[in-house]
Order: C-alpha cells, then sequence, then structure tokens
C-alpha cells in the first residue's frame, strides 16, 4: 500500500498552540439541551473572522440548490477544473465560513476554482441530508457543463466522510464519477471500531471516542452505522477514481484514514495515504502558522493538477 510518512517541521510549541487554540473551540460536550452544541458552532464560526481568506484569492458568494455557498477563486486561476470542497464539524458543526482560510489555500494551491458549500447539519437535519447536498452541488456543475473529468472532490473529517460517501452514492446511481477525490483526516468509520480510538487516546488534543460517538448520535438518524454512506469504510469501493488520503500520526482517527486506503488499493484505486508526524486532525486548518498544514496544502495542490487536467480517465 502507498504509505508515506512525513516528518514534522512546523516546531513544537506552535504546534501545541494551535491545538490548544482548536481543542478550546468544540467543548467535549455537544450535547443539545447543555448548549454545548450551540458554543461549538458559533465557537467554530468564528475562526472564519479571526482567519479570513489567503492573499490572491478572491471569494464570492451565491446559492447554489438552495445551499449558501462561498466560490474561491485564485488570482492565478490556472485550470478550469472546479474543486468541490465539503467541510469538517462531525456533521453538525462548520461552515464555508468557518473554513474560509483553509478553502482558499486550497484554492491558491490547485489554481482552480473551489467550492465551498453550507450543506444542512444534524441534527436538525440529520442523515442523508448532508449527502443529498453534496449530489445537488455536483449535479449543479454537470448541468452548466463541467464535465466529470474537470472536477474534484476534496473534505476534512466529517467532510472526507462526504467526499467518499457521496462518491459511492454517485456510483450507486450510476452517474459519473469525479475525477480526483481528497480527504483530510477523514472519519470514515461512524462505527468507531478503530484501534487508535484507544491507542492514540493520549496524543490527540482535538478529537476523543466520546465526542465522536456524540456527533454520529446526533447524524445517523437511527440508521444502520455500517450503512456504505454513512460509514463509506465499508463500501465497496471498485472503480473510485485516484484518491489523496491525509492523516496526521496523533489522531485518534488515524485507523479510519489506514483502513481506507487498504481497502482502496485493494479494489484497485489508485489511493495514497500520508501520514504526517505529530500533526493533530486537520491541521491544515492551522496552515496560515503552521508549515506543516502549507506543506500538506501544497500537497493537495500537486494532487489535483495533476489529475484534473482535461483528459478523461476510465475508472
Amino acid at each position: 500500500m502507498p504509505n508515506h510518512k512525513i516528518p514534522s517541521t512546523s516546531g513544537r510549541l506552535k504546534i501545541l498552540a494551535m491545538n490548544t487554540a482548536l481543542r478550546a473551540s468544540v467543548r467535549p460536550d455537544v450535547a443539545i439541551d447543555t448548549g454545548g452544541l450551540a458554543y461549538s458552532r458559533k465557537s467554530l464560526e468564528r475562526w472564519g473572522t479571526w482567519v479570513p481568506a489567503a492573499k490572491g484569492v478572491r471569494v464570492e458568494t451565491c446559492t447554489i440548490a438552495n445551499q449558501y455557498c462561498e466560490i474561491h477563486i485564485p488570482d492565478a486561476l490556472q485550470s478550469e477544473g472546479v474543486v468541490i470542497y465539503m467541510h469538517g464539524g462531525g456533521f453538525c458543526l462548520g461552515s464555508p465560513r468557518s473554513h474560509r482560510n483553509l478553502v482558499s489555500r486550497v484554492a491558491k494551491a490547485t489554481g482552480m476554482r473551489t467550492v465551498s458549500m453550507d450543506y444542512r447539519k444534524a441534527p436538525e437535519h440529520p442523515y442523508p441530508a448532508a449527502l443529498d447536498d453534496v449530489i445537488k452541488i455536483y449535479e449543479h456543475y454537470l448541468a452548466q457543463g463541467v464535465p466529470a473529468h474537470l472536477i474534484g472532490f476534496a473534505g476534512d473529517s466529517a467532510g472526507g466522510n462526504l467526499v467518499v460517501s457521496s462518491l459511492l452514492r454517485l456510483k450507486q446511481l450510476r452517474r459519473p464519477l469525479p475525477e480526483a477525490a481528497c480527504c483530510l483526516s477523514p472519519w470514515t468509520d461512524l462505527s468507531l471500531s478503530g484501534a487508535t480510538l484507544k491507542t492514540r487516546k493520549h496524543l490527540d488534543l482535538i478529537l476523543s471516542a466520546e465526542l465522536l460517538e456524540q456527533f454520529s448520535n446526533h447524524y445517523i438518524d437511527g440508521h444502520p452505522r455500517h450503512n456504505d454512506t454513512l460509514s463509506p469504510l465499508f463500501g465497496d469501493l471498485r472503480g473510485l477514481p485516484p484518491m489523496l488520503v491525509q492523516v496526521g500520526a496523533h489522531e485518534v482517527l488515524l485507523d479510519d484514514s489506514r483502513r481506507l486506503v487498504e481497502k482502496a488499493h485493494a479494489a484497485g484505486v489508485n489511493a495514497k495515504l500520508e501520514i504526517w508526524d505529530e500533526m493533530q486532525h486537520v491541521w491544515h486548518y492551522t496552515s496560515f502558522l503552521l508549515k506543516d498544514g502549507q506543506r500538506a496544502i501544497a500537497h493537495i495542490g500537486d494532487f489535483f493538477r495533476l489529475h484534473l487536467r482535461g483528459t478523461q480517465h476510465e475508472h
């Protein structure tokens, strides 16, 4: 299995400072009745104010398929490709605003328009609302004349889940698949069976099995946790497009990435796993300070430029 371990260059103090700040944004209790969910939503949203879009990227707001979207257009536009980005937040938190800096950096690195969507959140809108919204955005761009071989999917955490789940749903619908997909610290197993939920518990400063259990309970709405578009780890990955998966070595979700790439590789998918030393969950989110976030996003740019070049491939 293509598995690349990448050493850290950010420095321990910066890593600790950034992840302590991120941890304070999301309460360990995100129950509705305690107010934890509302607090975490507001806190994460503030990141969009504190850390605006990267320089050299213009952000346009619009509504697509009844969803608020932000389209990030780099000044140095290099391609007709479109990257559709799905933000993280346990299916309950986050928005295009909270992820504005991260997505703008992805757009700048790829040289492509990058669309960040405000898909519907649980518990108000449980599964499959978010997944349906992703499909609507993708179908919108196909209807606008953007061919599938010029579209890529990307997302972090729960958004990484939506990346793979939407590919599986599109395959079930016999729709053309996007040309490439990138997952940042994806949460691929809502049954929470990964060994690193325990073995990385003392290292992960952001997530815990308990917090993930709360998020999943808000989202699944009584559906089986092994459903392949809830836990894409258990889906049939044959025929999926090339995939880049990045994960931090200190994450409780490390096994969600390792097992996904193992299964993808066994299914004949061109899948690459990058394990970043010392990194926490979605360290890309702090790339305005951490060199490792900048380097990881540069890899994402290279990946999409390689695959979204205007030549259609068979999946």
